[in-house]
């Protein structure tokens, strides 16, 4: 237990302050930009690269961010590594720091990161160095290390919680070994995380993000992509293309398919075959309904031999309103009762986006228009909600799209 370093990020005391949540995708580490980025046109350890992100809207207090990395890409030299570092959060954004440990090449990063602002959202950052059950040998067997980490007294869980995890940092110093990162047992007072490293790698340093919630605020599921061999798309080198496969997941709990609710994804176990590149990605991301989709690929002579993404999904206390800057939401009765979803996604077709209710009752984030069309494709009838509306009595209708401001009626159209 002496190699483990605990970092406990940020936890907001809100009182009476209503939850709050904001999210997007950090891209701007990109392989072959002009200049190239530091990560890649320079050999030296300890080299970085920061970006600035800043919330749609203020928080009224500091929120709980959340990193989820959704893309890997380096290089071949070994040995290879990397640290996703978070810092300076505070109510209208915060840093990321990209840094690199040793010499070889970093391409760049896709980091998918969420705000919370809620007393029932904790999250830790678990570090470890120079695991001792973790290191190579040459038989290639898998070797486990198990972490155990106490919740703090004032957290005062009422059952044990549900854990996502998400790798955020490695070092290896030979080819890529398989490495994966789970929960294995959780009690009110304490969870234990389990550290697995497979074939011949040698692994130095591992941090894991870990997102930590009582059962009917957060749940959480996990994705795996396992080769099937030659015939595996993933597997196959293909210089000039990228390959990616879908993969779905289900939501069963009732309590998670309410809304508002809010989802995130990040990677939390790799391995791959040896090659000139290694590149880990995920893409098109969604959630509708009960379903969760997502495809996991990777490029050119990378051979992703496996692959594994957590995801949760956040809903708020019933009690308790969340405001997204971005989202507008709807009711399908009068007086914000009944099923509801929530528009963040700009357009949405129903009953084709899993929706056949009438809509009757609307919330409209300030300075946006939320235009409801009785045909699809912007067509038919249509009105403008430019505030929230408690009651509607219209015919059903079948198109919404929500704009950026209350004279841009074209903004978004073409996306």
């Amino acid at each position: 237990m002496k190699y483990l370093v605990l970092t406990i990020c940020t936890i907001s005391v809100l009182g009476f302050i209503k939850p709050q949540y904001d999210s997007g995708i950090d891209q701007s580490l990109h392989w072959a930009q002009t200049p190239y980025h530091a990560l890649q046109q320079s050999v030296e350890v300890g080299r970085s690269f920061q970006t600035l992100v800043k919330f749609n809207k203020p928080f009224k207090s500091t929120p709980t961010v959340i990193l989820a990395p959704i893309k890997y890409d380096f290089g071949d030299g070994l040995p290879q590594g990397f640290d996703i570092q978070l810092t300076s959060v505070n109510t209208v954004g915060f840093t990321i720091t990209y840094v690199a440990l040793t010499p070889a090449t970093i391409f760049g990063f896709d980091v998918s990161w969420a705000a919370i602002l809620d007393s029932n959202i904790y999250t830790y950052e678990l570090q470890t160095n120079n695991l001792p059950t973790v290191k190579s040998n040459k038989e290639g067997a898998t070797r486990i290390q198990r972490l155990e980490v106490t919740f703090p007294e004032n957290w005062s869980l009422k059952t044990p919680p549900n854990i996502a995890l998400f790798i955020l940092g490695l070092k290896m110093v030979e080819a890529w070994p398989k490495i994966t990162a789970e929960n294995v047992g959780t009690t009110k007072t304490s969870t234990q995380i389990k550290i697995t490293v497979g074939v011949r790698g040698t692994l130095e340093f591992i941090r894991v993000n870990m997102i930590i919630g009582e059962k009917d605020t957060l749940l959480v599921g996990t994705i795996n992509h396992k080769t099937t061999g030659a015939k595996d798309p993933l597997n196959i080198i293909n210089p000039e293309s990228e390959r990616v496969q879908k993969y779905d997941d289900k939501i069963t709990d009732k309590d998670f398919l309410k809304t508002p609710r809010y989802s995130l994804y990040g990677i939390n176990g790799l391995y791959y075959n040896y090659g000139a590149f290694c590149r880990f990605l995920t893409k098109n991301y969604l959630l509708v309904k009960d379903q969760i989709s997502v495809e996991i690929g990777t490029w050119q002579n990378s051979q992703l031999m496996e692959g594994s993404i957590q995801w949760f999904v956040y809903v708020p206390k019933p009690d308790a309103g969340v405001s997204d800057p971005d989202c507008a939401q709807v009711w399908e009765s009068c007086n914000y009762q009944g099923d509801s979803f929530t528009v963040c996604d700009r357009k949405m077709s129903f009953p084709k986006d899993g929706w056949n209710k009438p809509v009757k009752s609307f919330k409209v984030p300030d300075g946006k228009v939320l235009k409801v069309y009785n045909e699809e494709n912007l067509k038919g009838l249509s009105i403008r909600i430019e505030k929230d509306l408690p009651c509607m009595e219209v015919p059903k209708f079948s198109f919404l799209q929500l704009v950026g401001s209350l004279g841009d009626d074209q903004f978004w159209e073409n996306d």
